[in-house]
């Protein structure tokens, strides 16, 4: 068994060589850059024989780059069906035993998704609201309007691993042949829900997302400007709307099946 960590930077080659993270996890894992921009470079970190860099195909959407990794594991890296696929941001400084420690408990429990605690801060104090139940229409526009957003999961209550309905793409484990089985990312979606929408149908075939809050990482969050006009605000309500749609379509599907 093989843990492959998949990594997509837009112009983030400088923050992982200044947080050495990945360079760290190299030792233990499969780690894959994809730049996602012309003009990076991850040269220096080639020479350790576990990291790879996919330097081509730029300006894809986060769930098609993930993909490309995906492929490329399984094509030039070897992985099989049994390993474990990790979608990792390069803004998460995470350290190799709990990596270790959360593959244990995915295998023993045959757990195929998976998610982890994350924290804004290195003091474990300051909680990244990455795990929630799937959003309604009202929730999203009560988010976009500053209103609060209740599909949020208070993690302080969170006290032994639980079943969850979805968890931020900024850390996402899969065991390989669950993410086949899946298709990966929909790759229609640029930016945004594309972490909603595979959690959602990784549901509808009756494999929630197991969060774990004794397994933590520190997220470097710096969340794109969502200003109105702005085309990543343009990107997040494109992709709500996309989600909330086929989510009522994968839904009436599968009720169709019984």
């Amino acid at each position: 068994m093989t843990i492959y960590i998949s990594v997509v930077s837009h112009g983030h080659d400088t923050l992982i060589r200044e947080l050495s993270c990945l360079s760290s996890l190299s030792q233990d894992f499969h780690i894959v850059v994809k730049s996602n921009l012309a003009n990076e470079s991850f040269v220096e970190l080639t020479h350790h024989e576990n990291f790879h860099w996919i330097d081509h195909k730029y300006n894809c959407g986060f769930g098609h780059n993930n993909n490309i990794v995906f492929e490329y594991c399984r094509f030039k890296c070897g992985m099989t069906v049994d390993d474990y696929f990790i979608v990792l941001n390069p803004d998460i400084v995470i350290a190799s035993d709990q990596i270790e420690h959360l593959i244990k408990d995915m295998t023993l429990n045959d757990i195929k998704l998976s998610a982890i605690n994350l924290f804004k801060d290195s003091d474990s104090t300051i909680y990244d609201n990455s795990i929630r139940t799937f959003p309604s229409l009202i929730q999203f526009t009560k988010s976009f309007l500053g209103l609060g957003n209740s599909s949020i999961l208070d993690k302080s209550k969170v006290t032994a691993s639980m079943q969850v309905d979805w968890a931020a793409g900024s850390f996402l484990a899969f065991k390989a042949s669950h993410y086949e089985e899946l298709g990966g990312f929909d790759e229609n979606y640029f930016m945004y829900c594309e972490d909603i929408d595979i959690c959602y149908r990784s549901h509808l075939i009756g494999e929630r997302v197991t969060y774990f809050p004794e397994i933590k990482a520190l997220h470097l969050a710096k969340h794109a400007n969502r200003e109105l006009l702005s085309k990543h605000f343009y990107w997040h309500l494109t992709s709500v709307l996309r989600f909330l749609f086929t989510k009522v379509g994968l839904t009436k599907s599968k009720s169709s099946l019984y």
